[in-house]
């Protein structure tokens, strides 16, 4: 006797029912395409290309405030006024007053870049945040003075080493409390005595120490 199967004898327009097991495989095989990563965002040129930080943790008093934005600024060695992501870390550590004298110094700075491109702009250069333009290697919190419930000074002494040897200098820092938070008002050179005497030099004699004056007012010159 001829046995025939079911499946044999259906004809093109009988309905099959498949199971759900016979499709999966098919099913595994038609995947969406994964999607490109977006295109890395273009880096300003000599701007650091990390993730911008949050303001560094501090403690409430003006002290660990002032020693923060110290560390940081080691650390980051920037040169000349803050700029790019370098300004972004800078920016909430710093005065109201201070950031309001800081904008027309960068718009000069920007000023000059864009149209004398072979001269040299100002403010790219030197340690603006202690008196020796090469920047500083260590600091150390001196004396303190509590001017009011919400300004307080400090004399810090810094040093700068390199391979000829160490200088060593004292600058005096304003604190400022805004928005329940301390914050870097001003900073007073040390390198040249109020007087107009000469404040200590380098093993060679020149002086790489900023003119005698504050922070604010060599920003006021671009006012």
């Amino acid at each position: 006797m001829l046995v025939l199967s079911s499946t044999a004898c259906l004809s093109p327009t009988d309905e099959v029912s498949v199971a759900a097991q016979d499709i999966a495989p098919l099913q595994a095989t038609e995947r969406t395409p994964p999607t490109p990563p977006p295109p890395a965002p273009a880096v300003e040129p000599g701007v650091r290309a990390e993730a911008v930080a949050e303001p560094p943790a501090v403690g409430d008093s003006a002290a660990d405030a002032l020693q923060a934005f110290y560390r940081m600024h080691v650390r980051l060695k920037a040169s000349g006024l803050p700029v790019g992501e370098d300004l972004a870390r800078y920016q909430p550590m710093l005065s109201r007053r201070l950031l309001a004298l800081m904008a027309p110094a960068a718009r000069e700075r920007d000023r000059v870049i864009a149209q004398a491109p072979g001269v040299k702009p100002p403010y790219i250069e030197g340690d603006f945040f202690t008196s020796r333009d090469d920047g500083v290697t260590t600091f150390k919190l001196g004396k303190h003075i509590v001017r009011t419930v919400d300004l307080e000074s400090f004399e810090i002494e810094f040093s700068y080493t390199e391979p000829g040897g160490t200088s060593r200098w004292t600058d005096r820092v304003q604190m400022l409390r805004e928005d329940g938070r301390w914050k870097l008002d001003d900073v007073e050179y040390g390198g040249y005595r109020q007087d107009g005497s000469d404040g200590e030099r380098d093993r060679d004699g020149e002086r790489n120490f900023a003119a005698h004056g504050s922070l604010s007012d060599t920003l006021r010159q671009s006012e």
